[in-house]
Formats: C-alpha cells, sequence, structure tokens
C-alpha cells in the first residue's frame, strides 16, 4: 500500500512539474494556433508560474480544512479540468485562464504531497520515499523541454493537455482510493484573508506590469503606471500586516536571519535568470534561427543528462561541505556557460551548441539547493515548513518574473540593433543600395529584394541581442555568486537528515 501511494504521489509531482518545462517550446506553436503575438504566449507560462507560487501559502490551510485525500483529489480534478479546456481552447482568454487554474491547482499538490509522505511512512521506509519524490521532482524538469518538443512536433502541442487529463484523472481516483479512511484528525483554522488579497494584488499588478511593458512602451503608459502604484502600496501594506500578525500567511520576520535573507534573495534572483534566459533560448532558437521544438529540447538534452547525477551528488554531500562555497562553484560554472553562449554566430553547427549546455548541466544540480540550505539554516519543524513555504514563492515569483523582464531586455536591445545597422550611418544605406542591385540582378523584383534584405538586418540585429542577454546573466550569475558568500555558516537544527532534504528539495524547480 506504501509503495502505491508513493508511485502515485511521484506520479502526480512529475506531472505537475512536467508541465513547467514540456510547454516551453510549444510557445511559437500555441501563439500560431491562437493567433497571437507570441508576447502574449509568454504571459500564459509567467502567469502559470506566478498562481503556482501564490498556492504554496495557502495548501497549509487547505490541508487542515479539507484533510489530504479531500484536497489533492480536488486539486487534481482542477488540473484536470483545466487541462482539458486549454487542450480543446482557440480562444486566448479562456487558454491563459485555464494555465492559471493549471499552476494554482498544481502548486497546491507540491507541499501536500510531501506531507503525505512524512505523516505516512514510518522512519525505516521514509527515506526510500522521499527518495522517489526527490527524483520525480528534478527529472520533468530536465526533461520536460526534450519530451515537449517531441510532442509537439509529432503530435501537435494540443497533446501535451490531452495527456494531462486521463493521469491526473487516475491520480487522483487512486489516492482518493488510498487514502479514504486515513485521514488525520481535521482542523478549522483561519486563513489570514487580508494578507492573502494584499499579495494577490500586489504580485499580480507587478506581474501585469511585466507583462503589459513590452507591448505598452513600459511606462509611457498608465496603465502600466497605474499597476507599478497599486503593485507596490499592496506590497508595503502586506508587509506591515504579515509583520504585525500573530498568524501571518508568510513569516517575514525570517527576513531579520541573515542566512534566510541571503538563501532567499539568491534564489529569488536565480530564478528570475535562469528562468529568463531559459525561455528566451527556447523560444527565440525556433522563431530566430528555425529550429523545430524537437531539435531545441535536443540542445538542451545534457541538462536532463548530468544535471541527476550532480543533484544526487550536491544533496548527499552538502550536508558535509560549505554551502556557500558549493553554490559559489555552481554560480561560476553558470556564468562561465552563460559567458560562452553569448559567443554563438549563424553558422554554429548543432553539436556546437550542445557544448555549453553540456558544461552547464554540470553545474544546475548544484545551482539551488545550496540556496535553500543556506536559507533554511537553524530552522526546524514548523518553522521550517514556513520558510519553505516563503522560499517557494519567492523562487516561482523570481520565475515568473524573469520571462516579461529578459522578454523585454531582449526586444529593446534587438530594436537598438536593428536600428544602427539599418539606420546607422550613409555607408550602410550604400551596403543596402549594393545587396539591392546584387539580388536584382539575380531576376529578385525591388520589393522582394529589399523585404529579404530587411529580414536578414532583423535576423542579425535579434541574434546580437540573443548574445547580450547571454552576457548580461554571466555577470548577473557571477555578482550573485559573490552575494552568497555573505552567508553565515550553515547549522542544521533538523535532526532529521532526510526530513531536511525533503524541504530543501520541495523548493527547488
Amino acid at each position: 500500500m506504501l509503495l502505491a501511494l508513493n508511485l502515485v504521489i511521484g506520479l502526480g509531482h512529475f506531472l505537475v512539474l512536467f508541465n513547467t518545462g514540456a510547454y516551453l517550446p510549444m510557445i511559437p506553436r500555441v501563439a500560431g494556433s491562437l493567433g497571437v503575438n507570441p508576447a502574449y504566449v509568454d504571459w500564459t507560462q509567467a502567469n502559470f508560474f506566478l498562481t503556482m507560487a501564490l498556492a504554496f501559502p495557502t495548501a497549509a490551510w487547505f490541508l487542515n480544512r479539507w484533510g489530504e485525500m479531500r484536497s489533492l483529489l480536488g486539486a487534481f480534478l482542477a488540473f484536470a479540468l483545466a487541462s482539458a479546456v486549454c487542450g480543446v481552447s482557440h480562444d486566448y482568454g479562456w487558454f491563459l485562464a485555464s494555465r492559471m487554474v493549471q499552476g494554482y491547482a498544481g502548486g497546491i499538490t507540491i507541499p501536500i504531497s510531501l506531507g503525505v509522505l512524512l505523516r505516512h511512512y514510518t522512519p525505516p521506509h521514509r527515506n526510500m520515499g522521499l527518495t522517489l519524490w526527490g527524483m520525480a521532482a528534478i527529472t520533468p524538469f530536465t526533461l520536460g523541454p526534450v519530451l515537449g518538443g517531441w510532442i509537439t512536433d509529432t503530435w501537435g502541442w494540443r497533446w501535451l493537455f490531452y495527456l494531462n487529463v486521463p493521469i491526473a484523472l487516475a491520480v487522483a481516483l487512486i489516492i482518493a482510493i488510498i487514502l479514504a479512511g486515513r485521514e488525520m484528525e481535521h482542523r478549522h483554522p483561519g486563513l489570514d484573508w487580508v494578507g492573502l488579497l494584499l499579495l494577490l494584488i500586489g504580485v499580480g499588478a507587478f506581474q501585469s506590469a511585466l507583462n503589459l511593458g513590452e507591448i505598452d512602451d513600459w511606462l509611457r503608459s498608465t496603465t502600466i503606471i497605474g499597476l507599478l502604484l497599486t503593485g507596490a502600496a499592496a506590497l508595503i501594506y502586506f508587509a506591515v500586516w504579515e509583520w504585525n500578525s500573530a498568524h501571518p500567511l508568510l513569516e517575514l520576520r525570517f527576513l531579520r536571519r541573515r542566512n534566510f535573507l541571503v538563501g532567499g534573495l539568491g534564489l529569488f534572483l536565480t530564478a528570475l535568470c535562469f528562468q529568463g534566459v531559459m525561455a528566451l533560448y527556447i523560444v527565440q532558437f525556433q522563431l530566430m534561427l528555425g529550429y523545430s521544438a524537437w531539435l531545441v529540447g535536443l540542445l538542451l538534452l545534457p541538462l536532463a543528462v548530468f544535471s541527476k547525477l550532480t543533484s544526487m551528488l550536491t544533496h548527499r554531500y552538502i550536508h558535509r561541505l560549505d554551502a556557500r562555497f558549493v553554490g559559489f562553484i555552481a554560480l561560476i560554472g553558470f556564468s562561465i556557460g552563460s559567458f560562452w553562449v553569448s559567443s554563438y554566430n549563424r553558422p554554429a553547427s548543432l553539436d556546437e551548441l550542445l557544448w555549453p549546455q553540456a558544461m552547464a548541466s554540470l553545474f544546475l544540480g548544484a545551482l539551488f539547493p545550496p540556496f535553500a540550505t543556506i536559507a533554511l539554516s537553524g530552522l526546524r519543524g514548523t518553522a521550517e515548513m514556513r520558510g519553505g513555504a516563503f522560499l517557494n514563492l519567492l523562487r516561482v515569483s523570481g520565475q515568473a518574473m524573469g520571462i516579461p523582464i529578459v522578454g523585454a531586455l531582449w526586444d529593446r536591445r534587438r530594436i537598438l540593433h536593428r536600428h544602427f545597422l539599418g539606420e546607422g550611418n550613409a555607408m550602410t544605406r550604400e551596403q543596402l543600395g549594393s545587396a539591392q542591385h546584387i539580388l536584382q540582378r539575380q531576376g529578385i523584383v525591388p520589393e522582394a529584394a529589399h523585404h529579404l534584405i530587411i529580414n536578414r538586418i532583423d535576423h542579425q540585429a535579434a541574434l546580437l541581442a540573443f548574445n547580450e542577454i547571454f552576457h548580461f546573466a554571466g555577470w548577473a550569475f557571477l555578482l550573485l555568486g559573490v552575494v552568497l558568500l555573505l552567508a553565515k555558516h550553515v547549522t542544521f537544527a533538523e535532526p532529521d537528515a532526510r526530513t531536511r532534504l525533503a524541504m530543501e528539495e520541495m523548493v527547488e524547480p
């Protein structure tokens, strides 16, 4: 019975996280099917992460109010329904709303499923259960782009959501059968509804401003200014409210601990940079270089091959080594990999593009664990659980905000390079005229020649902007490595090493 419970919990965990990585290579196809700009489809991924982030602080209320079985059953049924709507929807608004429901329902399942394993497993069997749960956590993230690209090119992007439905329904049914009659005593705690409302308004307003920025020209738009002011006011009020609350939604007092502040801030910024450049990499290699979704997935295959091994080694030895040193080395490795990617050019072959990913994969497994270990230093029991929920909100919010921020920065740099390439000086105009003359001699009409040259300029501008983004990311990872060294030495207050490891793994992507 316990083995069946572990397998179904692991399958549900895999399913939720698989929908984060597998969806990225589908974005250009989804944009074409729904008839919208790819920038709008980026919102469906960013808002998926945002609602998942908001689910973590509320999961404990669902657990205590409705119990393990009802909470997981309802969450997976909602996930299945939202997936079905995504699969059949031809309307962008419905698709976006369904992706947000997917994210929230999936986010609810993650901490509750971990709690199920910790409660139902006796100590001799807990190691096996938590090990399988941790493997289910990292596998979909690394394999997601590869399998998602294959599904897109072979069956079509809608099949990701069609496949979600029977799997989510099966998980819900099996969980209901296994956990029926084994519920813990229900409590009816109050939820900090004021804090939740303020958090929803603050984070939602900021995310909406970031999503609209690339389209409405940022601070030249009164709508974006209004959203930013609303978000800032709501988050300031939220901080004051939570600091003085007897039962806060988020334990903001943890920020007084230097390690939690360094670990939490570093986790947020690392997730922001990493998810932003990953989304740019996967989407723009299709739009800019003409790669298929499957080939883009293959470019990321090294992440799946090596990151699992380095993750296992990191989790095994990080408590014997200095977590600050481990995190610093990982960030330095990612910095070098980002600088390497920034040297890409148009003729680069597929095998040349694989090497930087292979190098990055050696450090991916060690990229996030040190932040979680440092932030949770000195915490145990319920304090560690509350700290983990806070860190999850920071990490997933960083992933949500990284997509529009990096996308907007890339678009700005692309426009700047296009300006200098196409309108920079008289010599450039002479070169354009010469190129048009050569193309006309080859039988290409002037209008087609002009469009061909403009498209070539756009392509080169996009490639230059792409390289610059990864150059900026290289410096960002390097600076984050220096910030990590500001933390104090890690102390482990939780005596159960496997429980501590599970809490740290829950904070990772």
